[in-house]
């Protein structure tokens, strides 16, 4: 009898000890939270701390974990080439439009018209979404976006009489009586408008304003099939104007200027007129706050007053298309969540203005934000551009295409716009070197 109940204990004590070890097991082994990996190109202090908010915000309604990673554009293309060859591809990309056409390039995204859909697809400025489009489909969620207006001097427009232009020629004529002589010395002041051709990105930034308004396109906003080759008399014409004005109405030290030197001439009071895409309000504010009242902004004329088209630029929320149904299924949510007026208010916000959120129930709340409530007037005009013209960022005018990518990573345009205002070239050669380039380009990508 004490043998069997000695065998027993025996017994009794290895279950025991194999449903706690069990039970331990099943302890230790519960799956870790899901984790959702996020790359931004935005690494300003004032958005990465917004970003970060809402991320963690996000995370913590869904009850899973995030790693945020800030790359800059001059390192985004190899980091993420190496990170195709390692399979360790971000689940979420913060990027702008340019990005977002080289991610869909490499066949890398997942497309989101069912996050739009669910959010409400009417509540979308449609001009956004057209950008992101590309095979019948829409490949990232516009975050927000920016228009190239003309930012002017109110006080100096009353002071000589002069009406907002609608045409080219009204606009040259309101520049030439804008170079002011102010002490009387023979010398210009004030300038009119300056003409910026840094080679990186604003020069062409600058030609392509000038020419959507004159209805040039690189490739056929309906077809996609490239056009700038057969419209280049009109895009000499152009180029033309545009010489004509850094001869007579810009600075010549325009021929270097990026953003910062521009901006800072409207906001110093060196020049009357600059295109911008909102942020010389964030240099008035910082620099020469009093400035501020006597700044507003029209939208550029077309060249015999219809304008086919504006430029803008913008960021986009992409995902990517690696991993399970279930990974992407989770990738979408995060992506909805983050997409209430407020959350998308509070990031277009962040940015120096104007960024417009790409949701008309955030635009409603950005209105109301004191830093943008005395701006009602311009609001106003970038929104009806927005909603009643043509928008493009050059290379997209038939949605994404890896050509924006790479006229915004190269410098042709540029130094033919500078070979041109030192007079070394013609308008006509300059256009055929920028011709043969972007043909290049396109037969690289193919």
């Amino acid at each position: 009898m004490m043998k069997k109940l000695f065998v027993l204990a025996v017994l009794l004590l290895v279950v025991g000890t194999l449903v706690f070890a069990n039970g331990t097991k099943e302890a230790t082994s519960q799956k870790a939270p899901d984790k959702i990996v996020i790359w931004t190109n935005l690494t300003a202090d004032a958005q990465t701390v917004v970003l970060k908010k809402q991320f963690t915000e996000v995370a913590q309604e869904m009850g899973i974990d995030f790693e945020m990673v800030t790359v800059s554009f001059g390192d985004m293309y190899t980091k993420l080439a190496t990170a195709v060859e390692s399979g360790e591809v971000p689940d979420i990309m913060h990027t702008n439009f340019a990005g977002s056409a080289y991610l869909y390039s490499q066949d890398m995204l997942t497309s989101v018209d069912d996050v739009i859909d669910g959010l409400g697809r009417d509540d979308f400025i449609s001009s956004y979404l057209h950008v992101l489009n590309a095979g019948g489909k829409t490949w990232g969620l516009p975050d927000w976006a920016l228009h190239t207006s003309v930012w002017y001097r109110k006080d100096l427009f009353a002071k000589y009489g002069i009406s907002i232009p609608k045409n080219w020629a009204e606009f040259k004529a309101a520049a030439e009586k804008l170079c002011i002589d102010e002490n009387g010395d023979g010398n210009i002041d004030i300038y009119g408008f300056p003409v910026p051709l840094n080679a990186v990105q604003v020069a062409p930034q600058t030609y392509y304003e000038f020419l959507y308004s004159a209805g040039v396109t690189t490739v056929d906003p309906k077809t996609g099939a490239y056009t700038f080759g057969s419209q280049k008399a009109k895009a000499v014409e152009v180029m033309d104007y545009i010489m004509d004005l850094y001869h007579t109405v810009s600075p010549k030290s325009s021929l270097e200027w990026a953003w910062n030197e521009y901006r800072n001439a409207l906001v110093e009071g060196t020049v009357a007129m600059t295109l911008d895409m909102g942020a010389v309000i964030l240099m008035a504010q910082n620099n020469n706050p009093e400035m501020l009242e006597n700044i507003g902004c029209f939208d550029l004329p077309g060249q015999y007053g219809n304008k086919p088209a504006s430029f803008g630029s913008g960021y986009a929320f992409v995902a990517s298309n690696d991993g399970d149904a279930a990974k992407i299924a989770l990738k979408k949510e995060f992506l909805t969540k983050l997409y209430t007026p407020e959350r998308a208010a509070e990031r277009a916000l962040s940015r120096p203005m104007f960024a417009f959120p790409s949701i008309y129930s955030g635009l409603a709340i950005y209105r109301q934000d004191p830093k943008v409530s005395l701006f009602q007037d311009q609001i106003d005009s970038i929104t009806n551009a927005f909603e009643n013209n043509n928008w493009y960022w050059y290379g997209m005018e038939n949605g994404l295409s890896q050509l924006s990518s790479q006229i915004e990573a190269t410098t042709f345009f540029g130094e033919s716009l500078q070979s041109v205002a030192l007079g070394m070239e013609s308008s006509k050669d300059a256009v055929d070197y920028i011709d043969q380039q972007l043909q290049e380009q396109i037969a690289l990508i193919k």
